[in-house]
């Protein structure tokens, strides 16, 4: 399945989620303001470090190793029972933990986290993780043997209910409601896929009680510090700038830069799910020119979408953060043009980033990653005190631009060298 059509494939999921986040994000934007947006952007990272540490990182191994191994069943089933169990166990450790420091986890977070210590959040949550650590084997192994219509189908109506959720929740309950519909996600998405599941049969769930083979285990685990250190390096990237902000600034400039993500996120939306189907499977099978190749045809198609997408956006800045948000938060406008210009160069380094994982170059990526990070937040705090708020966004644009070219030179011999 080349390019193009995956992309064709996974627009429809691209659009309703697109439709779903446009909503959700007016209602958080009218009920919750600035500050809860803020108070959302630090619980959802927290839930993201949680989520990842509970799947141990080996969702692209098992994309990897599934499309692989499709056709040899004997391997193919002890791969996807070695998987099933590392997701279930891994998950198991981050629910003792939480369990343990609790009270000290939520009360880093904020005085509205630390006041929910009740049985009922507590123990969502520990289930929150358990259910995102399975859902996410599921979409991996559909995701390896290319069933994009079933992971779309999934995706959609987890997509729908959780926005439904989420709506009544923050209507209802305001902040208390958002944090309950962030964790309530995982657990709706794992129900739908299982009941799909259960009626098109993509796989045979007999796979399932076959042995732990420590060779899988192995190449699997290959991709945990990958898995991991990617969202650990921007979540903490991003949870200290945006104390930083809070501190420094207000909760209103926190709250708008949390919004600004969020945007990027939604136009971002069309091009990262396409990615997610298709760089890795395809990039593992290919070497020296055939690479090269691919990854030059990627970035013919996905430049000149990105330019066009971030110059409309751009264009119609106005009216998109009053359809996505209110008044309160214009200082996104004080953002936005070099956001738009630092996600042109993103895109073309997540495709150079993939390749990293594709073949399995777990020390580089981390480094690539640490880079990024420690780039970002220094070039962050001294812009910030040189041009104010703007000066987040030019270290946002700054940051990829030195990240891009440090992966060129990487890459140098690959992309600017004949093979």
């Amino acid at each position: 399945m080349n390019f193009i059509k995956t992309s064709i494939y996974s627009a429809a999921s691209t659009t309703i989620s697109l439709l779903v986040k446009l909503i959700t994000n007016k209602v958080i934007a009218l009920y919750l303001g600035t500050n809860g947006m803020f108070l959302m952007g630090q619980l959802k990272d927290f839930l993201k470090i949680g989520n990842t540490l509970g799947t141990m990182g080996i969702e692209t191994g098992t994309v990897k190793y599934t499309s692989e191994l499709n056709n040899k069943e004997k391997d193919f089933k002890d791969l996807v029972s070695t998987s099933f169990k590392i997701h279930l166990y891994s998950s198991l450790i981050i629910i003792g933990l939480i369990l343990i420091f609790y009270n000290y986890l939520t009360l880093s977070l904020s005085k509205e986290v630390s006041e929910m210590n009740n049985y009922l959040f507590k123990y969502l949550l520990c289930f929150s993780i358990v259910s995102f650590s399975i859902q996410t084997f599921i979409m991996s192994v559909l995701n390896g043997l290319k069933k994009i219509k079933i992971f779309i189908l999934i995706n959609i109506i987890a997509t729908i209910i959780s926005g439904g959720v989420l709506i009544f929740l923050v209507i209802n309950y305001f902040t208390i409601g958002a944090y309950y519909a962030l964790i309530l996600s995982p657990i709706i998405t794992l129900i739908t896929a299982l009941v799909i599941c259960m009626f098109l049969k993509p796989f045979k769930l007999n796979f399932l009680s076959s042995v732990f083979k420590i060779e899988h285990f192995k190449n699997l685990s290959n991709f945990s510090l990958m898995a991991i250190m990617a969202p650990i390096c921007l979540v903490g990237a991003t949870f200290t700038v945006r104390f930083y902000i809070y501190d420094e600034f207000d909760s209103n400039h926190a709250g708008s830069w949390e919004a600004m993500w969020r945007i990027s996120a939604i136009y971002l939306l069309f091009l990262t799910t396409t990615f997610k189907f298709y760089l890795v499977p395809t990039f593992t099978n290919l070497e020296n020119n055939n690479l090269k190749k691919e990854v030059f045809k990627i970035w013919k198609t996905t430049l000149p979408i990105i330019i066009i997408i971030t110059l409309g956006v751009y264009i119609s800045k106005d009216l998109i953060i009053d359809i996505l948000f209110t008044s309160e938060f214009n200082l996104v406008n004080s953002l936005i043009l070099f956001h738009l210009l630092g996600d042109i160069i993103k895109i073309n380094c997540w495709v150079l980033g993939n390749v990293l994982v594709a073949k399995a170059k777990t020390k580089h990526f981390i480094l690539f990653q640490v880079e990024w990070s420690v780039v970002f937040v220094i070039l962050s705090i001294i812009l910030a005190n040189i041009y104010g708020f703007v000066g987040l966004s030019i270290a946002y644009f700054t940051t990829y631009i030195i990240h891009f070219l440090l992966l060129n030179i990487y890459f140098r011999k690959l992309l600017w060298k004949n093979n």
